[in-house]
Order: C-alpha cells, then sequence, then structure tokens
C-alpha cells in the first residue's frame, strides 16, 4: 500500500502542484525514480531520539512481562511500574507515561523509586569463578558477598558493573559474572528486567478489568466477522446478539465502545427478525450468536 500511497501524494504534491518548483517536464515521472533527498542534521532532535529508545526498551521490557504473566495486550490491567537508570530517564518515564500506557493498555505508568520496591534481590557467589580466581580466600570473599546489601548490590550487578568487599583489607572489584543475582517478585507482581532497567507490571485483575476485556475480545471477534462477511472497511452495520451472562454484561458496560470500534448504527440483544448474517463463536468459558447487516 504504501509504494501506492507515496507515488499519489508524489504526483498531486510534487508534480501536478509544483508552483515554483521546476516545471513538470522537469521533474521524474515517478516518487521511485527520483533520488532520496539529502538529510538535514539540523532536523535529527538527538534527545528525543533518546528518549524514544527508552520508551522502546520499555514497552519490550512491558510485553515481557506480559508474556510472563500469559496475558494479552486486549486485557486491560491496573498499573506498570519501571525503574530507570538515571533522573532524566525518570523524567523521560513520566513525560511519556500516556504512550507507554496505550502501547501496553494499563491504566496508569509510574516510576519506581528503586527495583526493591518490586523485588526482594539474593545474592550468591559462584564458586567455580571465584574459587579458581581467589584460591584460598574464596571462604571469606564468599561470605563478604553474602553480607552485602543484595537490595543495592543486586541492581549494580544486573546492570554489568562490578561491586566492591573488603577482604583481609583488601579491596576486591567482584564481576558481575562471579556472583548469581536472583530476583523475586512481591506478591501480584510480575517483573521483567533488562540491566538497569526492570519493569513490574500489576496482574491482579477487578471485575471491571475482566469485564473490559471481555469486551475488547468481542470487539476483535465481530470485526474478524466482518472481514469474513465482505463487509468494507468503511461499512456501518447494525447488529443483535445473544451472549452467556457475563459476556452479556460486558457488552452493555462498554456499549458505546463497542458500537464504535464495529461501526454500529444500533446493537441490541435478541434474534434476528430480517436478512442479517448469523456468526457464532466463543472464547473463554463465553459464547455468543450474532447477527450482522450492512446499513444501507
Amino acid at each position: 500500500t504504501m509504494p501506492f500511497l507515496a507515488e499519489e501524494l508524489y504526483q498531486n504534491l510534487v508534480v501536478f502542484g509544483s508552483g515554483t518548483l521546476p516545471a513538470a517536464s522537469e521533474l521524474p515521472e515517478s516518487v521511485h525514480l527520483a533520488s532520496w533527498p539529502d538529510a538535514n542534521p539540523a532536523w535529527v532532535d538527538e534527545a528525543l531520539n533518546q528518549e524514544m529508545r527508552l520508551v522502546m526498551k520499555l514497552a519490550s521490557l512491558g510485553h515481557a512481562a506480559r508474556n510472563q504473566a500469559n496475558l494479552k495486550v486486549r486485557q486491560p490491567l491496573s498499573e506498570i511500574a519501571f525503574s530507570v537508570s538515571s533522573r532524566d530517564e525518570n523524567l523521560a518515564l513520566v513525560r511519556w507515561a500516556d504512550l507507554l500506557a496505550d502501547e501496553l493498555n494499563v491504566k496508569k505508568v509510574s516510576a519506581l523509586g528503586s527495583a526493591g520496591e518490586a523485588v526482594v534481590y539474593s545474592l550468591k557467589p559462584l564458586p567455580k569463578q571465584l574459587g579458581q580466581k581467589y584460591k584460598g580466600l574464596f571462604p571469606k570473599v564468599s561470605q563478604a558477598v553474602l553480607a552485602l546489601d543484595p537490595a543495592q548490590a543486586g541492581p549494580i550487578l544486573l546492570g554489568g558493573n562490578r561491586v566492591q568487599v573488603m577482604v583481609e583489607g583488601i579491596a576486591l572489584d567482584l564481576l558481575p559474572e562471579e556472583v548469581e543475582v536472583r530476583a523475586e517478585a512481591l506478591h501480584g507482581l510480575v517483573v521483567a528486567s533488562e540491566g538497569p532497567y526492570l519493569a513490574a507490571l500489576h496482574v491482579e485483575l477487578s471485575e471491571a478489568l475482566v469485564l473490559e476485556g471481555m469486551a475488547r475480545e468481542f470487539v476483535r471477534r465481530v470485526q474478524e466477522a466482518r472481514k469474513q462477511l465482505g463487509f468494507e472497511i468503511a461499512d456501518r452495520i447494525t447488529m443483535t446478539y445473544q451472549a452467556t451472562p457475563k459476556l452479556a454484561q460486558a457488552i452493555e458496560a462498554h456499549r458505546e465502545y463497542v458500537m464504535g470500534e464495529v461501526l454500529a448504527l444500533e446493537m441490541k440483544v435478541g434474534e434476528s427478525t430480517g436478512e442479517q448474517d448469523k456468526v457464532t463463536f466463543a472464547f473463554d468459558v463465553e459464547t455468543i450468536e450474532a447477527w450482522l447487516r450492512r446499513s444501507p
């Protein structure tokens, strides 16, 4: 689609609407025969690029947490909280919270004061690596590792940085690969992390969130039915349906949203009384019969 759209724009705006530009006869016949324009470095907003790279990383962690919890993006959730590595990144998180909330389908995006608000860290000295390196000092090095504060040392090690311990008055730098860091999520949270970045997803579902998720799933099924029935994207429809009680409750609770998404001018409960196409589908323990008709 995009190559044809680009060509249409080129013909309308450049060839036929050239104005002060070179005459149409001097222009390439097609946008696909034209040279790429020269980039203007002054137009590049590197600060914005960095913020978008952060947003993409956090969104990826959020999706990873959803996958761990086996929760589809169509199911709304109450909150996700992120731990980032600097004050500037924290400000960027606040600035782009709405974008992340929309991408991850959560009601709220917040910043963690520390990763320890979402997980409990524990440290385990690795005998093979530390034993080979420190030989007879290994028992004391191991004790020094276990004496560290896991909440402080854990994120440092996960970020790929060293931690320092004192053994017999000597400062030793321990590498990330020499200490195993384990992170256990607090109750009601699913956590995904990468280096110093952490996403803590609240996975407990209220009744309202469950109903909203069911309404979204219903919309998806009706959209698929529209395609199968050969409806055009812009076609308005009327719809009659019968559903199991909880699904019917979800549809009615989000009636305006459902009708807007499926382009329904009318939606009512009952059986078809005219020429309408019938579709039947089920998900989870819910079933529904719906009759769809293209509006004149």
